[in-house]
């Protein structure tokens, strides 16, 4: 069975899927991945073909990297148009892509896939990572970066939302789906969410909404728990001394790396603690660094994160997840969508402190709230007691036949 892996969007959209073909592939399963370039020597490290889909992501979001930090409305504005280039290479690329396949998961900011699955006459099921993709009266849009509003607000907002991409994407999704031969969509969310969606989120720190229209199966966060080894530098920092805090945002791109590398490096100073500091995407720790400070590229989370006292990031729902999973406390800096989800469930988990958004960060907000994590006992010792009960979920494989079988109706 040749199954599809279609993912549009960052690392953090693209790594649980590449999990989810890990398991698939032990299954017995030919998995090929349809993504940005940006991801083709992942995927085929893991035994996956590959096809790519679009250009880079990464270059994309360097050349909005003002949007992405500012946030608000910059940022919606950015995702909009690039959801309206997406729609047209995806709908020109993936039909040949997925033509042999049969079956297709999406994910992340993929809302052609539904249409493509539709022209070949396979089986389709979307992937979500946070329930706040799902339309319900309990959380607001992802779009929306406010989280705490009454139930009658949530409605609104939704309605809001769906109107807007229904007034604007419909238009550009159902021009493509006329050139498959295909009936015209109604709503963009019932189209990509058709016949329901699987949220691979863990539980105890994601609910399922209870009044959603869809129906939705829950499943663990793909991301892996098995840790890769360290690199020597880095476990040779590690040995040195006390339990650094580890300080990285992603694939979350910065105008002004430098500037934001000073605020960093000015509040681990006020406290006097170590750090690692990750480059990321955002291309952080470019220059001298002092002796309690390392910069660190990619590396397994799920090896390095067991060796910190906390985890400053962004919010995205894998880094949320192996955090609480090794039972780290959390200091998130929000840049958009659904990571201001990620931070309001972490506030009300006891995790960490009220998040950062990415706009206000500062050296002295930084400060405080690494003083404030670092020296609560009660945080430190939630986090550990949470991270014990979702390692031994995650401990659990995953249940591919299941799967297979939701994937098929």
């Amino acid at each position: 069975m040749r199954i599809a892996l279609v993912v549009e969007g960052t690392r953090g959209d693209v790594h649980p899927l590449l999990g989810l073909g890990n398991a698939l592939h032990q299954a017995g399963c030919e998995v090929r991945v349809c993504a940005p370039p940006d991801f083709e020597a992942e995927a085929r490290e893991r035994g996956f073909s590959f096809r790519p889909i679009g250009p880079s992501v990464r270059v994309f979001l360097e050349e909005h990297a003002g949007s992405v930090a500012g946030g608000g409305l910059k940022a919606v504005a950015a995702g909009d148009r690039y959801l309206r280039q997406a729609l047209d290479w995806q709908f020109g690329e993936l039909p040949n892509a997925t033509a042999d396949c049969d079956g297709i998961f999406a994910a992340g900011v993929q809302f052609s896939a539904a249409s493509i699955a539709e022209h070949h006459g396979i089986p389709y099921r979307y992937v979500a990572y946070c329930p706040q993709l799902l339309p319900s009266r309990e959380h607001p849009p992802f779009v929306i970066p406010v989280y705490s509003m009454p139930q009658w607000a949530n409605r609104l907002a939704w309605w809001a939302v769906r109107g807007l991409f229904n007034a604007t994407i419909l238009r550009l999704l159902n021009r493509h789906r006329r050139r498959l031969g295909l009936a015209p969509a109604r709503d963009v969310f019932r189209h990509f969410l058709r016949g329901g969606a699987i949220l691979a989120a863990d539980a105890e720190l994601a609910d399922v909404p209870r009044d959603g229209e869809f129906e939705i199966e829950q499943i663990p966060c793909l991301h892996p728990l098995e840790p890769e080894r360290l690199p020597a530098k880095l476990e040779a920092f590690l040995e040195q001394g006390p339990a650094p805090v580890y300080i990285g945002f992603g694939s979350m791109t910065d105008p002004h790396p430098a500037r934001t590398t000073r605020t960093i490096l000015e509040a681990v100073d006020r406290v006097g603690c170590r750090a690692l500091l990750s480059k990321g995407w955002a291309g952080l720790a470019e220059g001298p660094l002092p002796e309690n400070v390392q910069a660190v590229d990619t590396v397994s989370h799920a090896a390095l994160f067991p060796h910190v006292a906390a985890v400053v990031h962004h919010g995205g729902a894998g880094t949320t997840t192996t955090a609480a999973r090794v039972g780290a406390p959390q200091i998130l800096v929000p840049h958009l969508l659904d990571q201001f989800y990620w931070s309001q469930r972490v506030r009300l988990l006891g995790l960490g402190p009220p998040a950062i958004p990415r706009p206000r960060l500062s050296s002295g907000r930084l400060a405080a709230a690494l003083v404030e994590t670092l020296e609560n006992e009660i945080v430190i010792e939630r986090a550990r007691d949470l991270g014990r009960r979702l390692r031994a979920r995650a401990a659990e494989p995953i249940d591919v036949g299941r799967l297979l079988r939701r994937l098929q109706g």
